[in-house]
């Protein structure tokens, strides 16, 4: 009887942290950026909420799959942003479908392609030859017929006629990297490459590209530290965190005098 009775507070217990506390992880991992002056997007799980200037819901888009990753930017060059998304099955660990959303009053599906032979991580967008059009980056897990090994890369297309075009399938960057986006660092209207890249004694440094019309050339690095993590880029700023002899804090990528440097954020 007693051994009944352990099992039914356990399963009351369980029910309990479903009803009281996951409800509130949920809530905690929602993301609301704005989209525009007069819009905010929401994306939570599968849907996409779209809202106006006063935070009242204009329409929401519900995927079968979940959201791995995403990110927003002009692909088209239309001069309005589109949404494009890394969809991921549940339980698998990398994504499986490319989706673009175009968010003109309503939110449209207007691109799909599947991407899980190649195991999307990540998403980015970056102009990176100054047209006026973002390009879209998809971070792969594979191997590369010149380079036999499993590693990340950083997959390039272009979006034309509601397609993913291939612009740049390189086999890798300088070294193995954990981690890119894009940015323009020195401000001549393109982004570059911004990858957080690991060194052969496993210190880490910022690295830099810059498209030269059929590949990106190395352009800046950074100076070497014990770890850098969670590159991130707000309102043009580039942050990570960075590990060295004065401890762990936030620093932001400057540059400065045709070098690249961090300084820490206060």
């Amino acid at each position: 009887m007693k051994y009944w009775r352990k099992i039914f507070v356990w399963i009351v217990f369980i029910a309990l942290i479903g009803i009281f506390i996951l409800p509130k992880i949920d809530v905690n991992s929602r993301n609301m950026d704005l989209y525009n002056e007069n819009c905010y997007l929401e994306i939570y799980k599968n849907r996409i909420i779209l809202y106006n200037d006063k935070k009242e819901k204009i329409d929401t888009y519900t995927l079968k799959e979940k959201i791995k990753a995403y990110s927003i930017g002009d692909i088209d060059g239309n001069g309005l942003d589109e949404l494009v998304v890394l969809t991921k099955d549940s339980f698998k660990k990398y994504g499986k479908d490319v989706v673009a959303f175009s968010l003109e009053g309503d939110i449209k599906e207007i691109c799909r392609e599947d991407f899980s032979r190649l195991n999307p991580w990540k998403i980015a967008l970056g102009d990176i030859d100054g047209d006026g059009k973002r390009e879209v980056s998809v971070g792969v897990y594979k191997k590369a017929p010149f380079h036999q090994v499993l590693a990340k890369r950083p997959f390039i297309y272009s979006y034309e006629n509601h397609r993913l075009n291939p612009k740049w399938r390189g086999s890798r960057l300088s070294r193995p990297f954990t981690d890119y986006s894009f940015c323009d660092i020195d401000g001549d209207g393109i982004d570059e490459i911004i990858s957080i890249e690991i060194l052969e004694n496993e210190e880490k440094v910022i690295n830099t590209y810059k498209w030269e019309g059929f590949g990106f050339t190395g352009f800046l690095e950074s100076e070497s530290y014990k770890d850098i993590k969670n590159l991130t880029i707000k309102e043009g700023r580039i942050y990570f965190d960075i590990k060295d002899k004065g401890g762990i804090y936030t620093g932001q990528l400057k540059f400065k005098d045709n070098n690249l440097k961090i300084e820490r954020v206060e």
